[in-house]
């Protein structure tokens, strides 16, 4: 008798009506969620739209999309589950195939440390990867700390800048610098040769290269920090220099469209006005970007754990 109960049961259960309104505004919670870059938010949206209609495919793909940024063994269980579920409708053939991709990619993807995970993206502050993802792809580390040869600076002041940001990014990112230029996997190259009239710092041509040393067996990828000397510049202007071309070498092929980001095209300062009392002119005081911002690291973040960017659906 319990026996007949429980089949009876089970059947009443699959054969409930999915609840399509409920599921659709589930689904609206995420694609808004998505956007504002609220991806664990955005999740749990979407698991309440496949569970609330389990036919619900769009829904089903953006919830592996968004599980890519919160935890990449759930993205990779929600990818295949997708794929299998969608795999008989000629609609999805394309998303398919994204999906299995998108399996493959994962997988190989490494353990990276900490500061890298999804865990430490903070959404109120966005990021701007999708402006940078397609040229960056190909330089993403895979191994860590990473060794740093920052040579013979030519100026104390210089060589002051660059120990300043190459502890800041050491802060964020696992690094370490080494004496032995041929087992660095970032070299600084100092250009003297340059004229020291003109130039901006930021408005760099190729100073970062990528390039495979050793065999096919040993081979390894380079990064080559290649600093113009063009002109006279500060401790803080070079120091601005390096944390940007320091971005450039973590995997940033590209730059940000925001002037409070290190990554910007270029460097900027910004003016502070102090008034001082019986002084008809007021004190100015300038200063530069001195670190990298939470929308850097976001789009570090999102660079190493995203297989590659895919729109969510609509």
């Amino acid at each position: 008798m319990r026996s007949v109960i429980l089949a009876f049961l089970i059947f009443v259960s699959a054969s409930a009506p999915a609840d399509r309104d409920a599921a659709r505004e589930s689904y609206r919670q995420g694609n808004e969620f998505f956007d504002q870059s609220r991806y664990s938010d955005a999740a749990a949206a979407y698991a309440r739209a496949v569970e609330q209609d389990p036919q619900f495919l769009e829904a089903a793909f953006n919830h592996a999309l968004a599980d890519e940024m919160v935890d990449r063994q759930k993205a990779l269980a929600d990818w295949s589950k997708f794929a299998e579920g969608a795999a008989s409708s000629a609609d999805f053939k394309y998303q398919v195939g994204q999906a299995n991709a998108r399996v493959q990619i994962l997988k190989m993807l490494p353990d990276y440390p900490d500061p890298l995970l999804p865990a430490h993206y903070v959404a109120s502050a966005g990021d701007y990867y999708s402006e940078i993802a397609e040229d960056s792809e190909s330089e993403r580390w895979r191994t860590f700390p990473l060794k740093v040869w920052i040579g013979d600076v030519p100026k104390g002041n210089w060589a002051q800048g660059v120990q300043e940001a190459f502890d800041i990014w050491k802060s964020m990112i696992p690094m370490e610098k080494t004496a032995d230029a041929d087992e660095a996997d970032i070299r600084f190259e100092w250009d003297t040769e340059q004229s020291t009239e003109g130039g901006r710092a930021g408005e760099e041509i190729d100073w970062v290269q990528f390039e495979t040393v050793g065999n096919s067996v040993t081979s390894r990828k380079v990064a080559h920090i290649s600093i113009a000397l063009v002109r006279r510049w500060s401790k803080d202007e070079m120091r601005a220099i390096t944390l940007h071309e320091l971005g450039h070498a973590l995997g940033i092929h590209g730059h940000s469209s925001s002037t409070g980001d290190i990554m910007y095209w270029q460097m900027q300062e910004s003016s502070r006005r102090i008034p001082l009392p019986g002084v008809y002119f007021p004190l100015i005081l300038k200063s530069l970007v001195s670190k990298p911002s939470q929308r850097d690291l976001n789009t570090l973040i999102r660079l190493y754990n995203t297989p590659g960017v895919v729109t969510r659906m609509n």
